[in-house]
């Protein structure tokens, strides 16, 4: 896999910095928002950039954003530094245009927001952490489990569930900490459990995690299929 600079990820940066001038901009010209969110009549009118620009904008103020922009920081660190520079944007739009192709499908047909695309580097993190073949740092790892964690309990609308399910993950992260291995492996394992409990609510959410899983395997397969050929 292509290594970026230790100290530098162009395309998490890109990302980030695309994302947040954008945000910025509609609180300042809020037909900003309008124009790019998720609005399935305009859609169907032929205003097909909605598919793509709803990443850029965010329909729920600046929590939604600063909530998003951190996660698209933490999880394009590794995952830039695991796949590269163009892996990191393929599994990013995966997981974005699959989210906001099943929100037009009627689960969350007005909105906008980052959060589909750093599933999709979500999605990229769990192939990673259960194929094994390079360590992840248990503190990525963590972050994997409290972020699906958080999805799942703001998904299911209930305060006792999200605090449940907050305790329920301190206590395994307790017991795995030392465990690197295992850690990764049941952080990947819980990460797609709880895509498919945002399944179950019709969150999107759940839909941008497993595309960035499929997205991640087909990636792996192209790098490693051709290494195959050429050792028959």
């Amino acid at each position: 896999m292509f290594r970026p600079n230790k100290y530098f990820f162009p395309m998490t940066s890109g990302v980030i910095a695309v994302t947040s001038v954008m945000t910025i901009l509609q609180f300042v010209f809020p037909e900003i928002l309008f124009s790019l969110r998720r609005d399935p009549i305009n859609f169907a009118n032929g205003e097909w950039w909605r598919i793509i620009t709803p990443l850029l904008v965010h329909s729920d103020g600046w929590i939604q954003y600063l909530f998003n922009i951190v996660c698209i920081a933490f999880l394009g660190i590794v995952v830039e530094r695991l796949y590269g520079k163009i892996q990191f944007l393929t599994l990013y739009l995966a997981g974005g245009v699959m989210g906001e192709i099943i929100g037009y499908a009627g689960w969350d047909p007005y909105g906008a927001g980052a959060s589909v695309g750093f599933c999709g580097l979500l999605g990229g993190l769990v192939v990673a952490m259960l194929r094994r073949k390079r360590r992840v740092h248990p503190i990525f790892a963590i972050a994997g489990l409290y972020i699906v964690v958080g999805l799942v309990g703001y998904a299911s609308g209930q305060i006792y569930v999200t605090v449940s399910l907050y305790v329920a993950t301190a206590f395994l992260i307790s017991i795995f900490a030392r465990r690197n291995n295992r850690l990764s492996f049941i952080s990947s394992l819980v990460c797609l459990v709880g895509a498919l409990i945002l399944l179950v609510f019709r969150d999107i959410h759940g839909v941008a995690i497993l595309a960035g899983v499929s997205a991640a395997f087909i990636l792996i397969l192209m790098r490693e299929y051709p290494n195959r050929q050429n050792e028959v």
